[in-house]
């Protein structure tokens, strides 16, 4: 539980306006912790504040999160093979699903966050993309590391001490379907019904 309250404070961080410019530059490394500072600071400031009602909450995440996240090819990686399974219908109705989830579940959870202790410690080239390092802290608590998977000024992944959001996610939804014996439409309508770590 604590483990997905860091990632969900972690990601309101940067479910936020993306300034990169197209594409990731030798020169895009300084950027990209400018960004990452600046927009998780404020992040927190604005994302935590006391008293605020859930429907206000849930829309604010949901504009971030569409606006910081690459949502669709996070969805379509969360699928892994079973993503050319499905009809491009159910493909469509799963991406909004997903987005659903992550905000039912994580839009409440960063309200227990005030006063966390942010910081940037690096960022580097991997590829085609930029790894953003961050800690995060919360007071009494443990240092946590946090990396930030970027491209073409979207985020791709998020990894708290070495684990992968978007590959436990995954493993969550292969485990479902297989429960729902391999049927993509049962699984759909078994995943319209609750969210995501419930």
């Amino acid at each position: 539980m604590i483990k997905r309250l860091v990632c969900a404070i972690m990601a309101i961080l940067f479910y936020s306006q993306a300034a990169f410019s197209d594409g990731v530059s030798p020169d895009s490394t300084d950027e990209a912790r400018q960004f990452i500072e600046d927009l998780g600071r404020r992040a927190i400031a604005s994302l935590t504040k006391v008293s605020v009602p859930q429907s206000q909450l849930e829309s604010s995440f949901k504009s971030l999160l569409e606006e910081g996240f690459d949502v669709s090819s996070i969805a379509q990686f969360v699928m892994g093979r079973y993503w050319n399974r499905m009809t491009p219908h159910q493909q469509n109705r799963f991406i909004p699903i997903f987005e659903n989830r992550l905000i039912k579940s994580y839009a409440n959870r960063f309200q227990e966050y005030r006063g966390v202790d942010f910081k940037i410690k690096d960022a580097h080239q991997d590829a085609d993309f930029v790894i953003v390092q961050s800690t995060i802290q919360k007071t009494g608590g443990p240092l946590t590391p946090v990396d930030w998977r970027v491209k073409n000024g979207k985020i791709h992944d998020i990894k708290v001490e070495g684990v992968s959001m978007s590959i436990t996610i995954r493993d969550e939804y292969n485990a479902l379907i297989q429960s729902n014996s391999g049927n993509i439409e049962q699984f759909l309508q078994t995943l319209s019904g609750g969210a995501v770590g419930e």
